[in-house]
């Protein structure tokens, strides 16, 4: 009779004990007291080193060695926890960092069962630790996004809504005033269509980059939706919520974004709810704010202030998109204009030129701004027939108000085709002397995206004695080396450099680098957005030549000659 063979062959690929512990990134051990040393014995050494990222001769084999490896409170932590173990079959589960042989800090979990002690001393453990750095990380990622907008960096709507709630409670408690305030980007939709929703999110992201710059502490600001944002004012009632949410709308339109196709323009609706006044919630003051809000879209922007007697609507649709007859149609009936916005010396605050913007008049009357359609003409490719009539308008004012100068703006379509750049260049010879009173103004994402092109374009410009300017510099990557190939006589500087300069000490530090280097090579500087005399006066003494802001005139249907220097910027303060 044969003896029955009682041991199994193992199956091939069975995973093991050993198996399932290097996956875990975990390393076991026996922990031994005896007298005055405590050792440290690993079950194996190759999986302890590849714990500690280190060489198997390297791993710590005493207590001491290993309390060596531990980083911040986690010595005093794992000691509490050692001595919880004071009776045998005690254990205990701890969360630390250790500081690994290549230098990196890592989450480690310890779990340990006390086999044999004296008293409460142990004197035999048992343990595993494992690498819990990678949950760690997911854990820290789910709390941020818990409370925080992803793309932006704001807190999101949740967040929001929690602040909101705070807010209110503490309004209502010291008979203290608070508001809410919704900014949505109207265009968005436009703009993911025509560019693409990286674009979107892009321009998304650059806007609430702007929102931070206006928000102070202890107010909240959040990404509420896909193109809304919500922003908590404490101590604020109706009056100065108008005048935050006026200096909001300044802040975000100021200039345009910059993206890789070129400057992108948003358009934004704005409105907002007292706290105190009418709202009991949360909710409650979301669901007025958003309703102001569909009302600022019937007005074309203008903020809302929400009241008990505006009636429920869902926010309406934009306006038609653009089509190229709807353009070439305005071109032909005389509808395209221009706006004329005073840039200033900088020292004696008297106006040295003017700044051309474009403005479409619908069929209704209404003045449409370059962002409601620069970006449909750039779609319908027909962008570089409003640089022309910019142009034609240009050589009438030139003509109507001899003694001033312009600057004009000129497309990137209208740049890198050559046909409709040498008509451009064509058009502007054609003005003769007046080419003196005038400044070509292309933005830094042209003059990136093809140096050569623009060097090129530049030279023909200046060669007729218009002056070239550098437009939004600084929101790109353009050196100066760059610049002196393109041989620029001027940059306006980004406006996002500008926004809040004497409250915000690196932007100071970027802005004299700037002047400082433009002053090197002979080139005058702009300081685009200036908000605040503070601002303005610490632009002067950082020696900035020129000023651009709504508190030095907003754009207007003619140039505005008659008020000049510190008469008009009082007049505005």
């Amino acid at each position: 009779m044969k003896a029955e063979n009682t041991h199994k062959t193992p199956r091939k690929n069975a995973v093991g004990g050993r198996d399932i512990i290097a996956l875990l990134g975990a390393a076991t051990y026996t922990w031994r007291s005896a007298g005055k040393t405590t050792e440290f014995v690993w079950r194996d050494k190759d999986l302890a080193a590849a714990l500690f990222c280190s060489r198997a001769e390297d791993i710590p084999h005493t207590e001491a060695e290993y309390t060596e490896r531990l980083c911040g409170d986690a010595l005093s932590a794992r000691d509490q926890a050692l001595a919880s173990l004071s009776w045998n079959g005690a254990k205990f589960q701890i969360d630390y960092q250790i500081r690994t042989f290549d230098g990196r800090n890592i989450w480690v979990e310890e779990r340990a069962l006390r086999i044999d002690g004296d008293g409460k001393q142990p004197s035999h453990i048992i343990g595993v630790i494992s690498n819990i750095q990678t949950r760690k990380i997911q854990e820290e990622q789910a709390g941020y996004h818990a409370s925080f907008d992803s793309l932006t960096g704001l807190w999101n709507k949740n967040r929001i809504a929690e602040g909101l709630n705070h807010m209110l409670a503490t309004a209502q408690r010291y008979d203290r005033q608070a508001s809410y305030v919704v900014l949505s980007i109207t265009n968005i939709t436009d703009i993911n269509s025509t560019y693409g929703y990286e674009a979107g999110d892009r321009l998304v992201k650059a806007v609430a980059d702007r929102l931070k710059s206006c928000v102070r502490t202890p107010d909240i600001c959040g990404r509420v939706s896909g193109r809304t944002f919500g922003i908590g004012l404490t101590d604020c009632g109706p009056q100065e919520m108008q005048n935050i949410a006026g200096r909001i709308l300044e802040t975000v339109v100021g200039t345009p974004y910059s993206s890789p196709h070129g400057d992108l323009y948003a358009k934004f609706s704005i409105g907002g709810s007292a706290l105190s006044q009418k709202a009991t919630s949360a909710a409650d003051a979301m669901q007025q704010a958003a309703t102001a809000l569909a009302h600022s879209c019937l007005k074309d922007g203008s903020f809302i202030a929400y009241n008990r007697n505006l009636p429920d609507l869902k926010p309406r649709q934009n306006k038609a998109d653009l089509t190229r007859d709807d353009i070439v149609g305005a071109l032909n009936d005389r509808r395209i204009t221009l706006a004329y916005q005073p840039i200033v010396h900088a020292d004696t605050r008297d106006t040295h030129h003017f700044e051309c913007l474009l403005r479409l008049r619908r069929d209704d009357g209404e003045l449409a701004s370059a962002a409601e359609f620069i970006m449909a003409a750039e779609r319908l490719e027909c962008v570089h027939l409003l640089d022309r009539r910019a142009l034609e308008i240009a050589r009438e004012t030139l003509m109507n108000f001899p003694s001033i100068k312009i600057a004009l703006n000129v497309s990137a379509a209208t740049v890198k085709c050559a046909e409709t750049a040498q008509d451009y260049i064509g058009a502007l010879k054609s003005l003769g002397p007046a080419c003196q009173r005038v400044n070509v103004e292309m933005t830094e994402t042209v003059a990136l995206d093809d140096p050569a092109m623009a060097g090129q374009f530049s030279m023909e410009v200046r060669a007729l004695g218009c002056h070239f300017s550098i437009d939004d510099f600084g929101a790109g990557h353009t050196t100066f080396r760059n610049l002196m190939a393109i041989e620029a006589d001027e940059i306006k500087i980004d406006g996002s450099f500008i926004r809040d300069l004497s409250l915000t000490p690196h932007k100071q530090v970027f802005v004299r680098m700037m002047v400082d280097l433009a002053q090197t090579f002979s080139v005058k500087t702009v300081a685009e957005m200036v908000g605040s005399r503070e601002d303005a006066d610490l632009l002067t003494r950082l020696g900035v030549d020129y000023l651009q802001g709504f508190m030095f005139g907003l754009p207007a249907p003619s140039p505005q000659v008659s008020l000049t220097g510190r008469h008009r910027e009082a007049k505005r303060a």
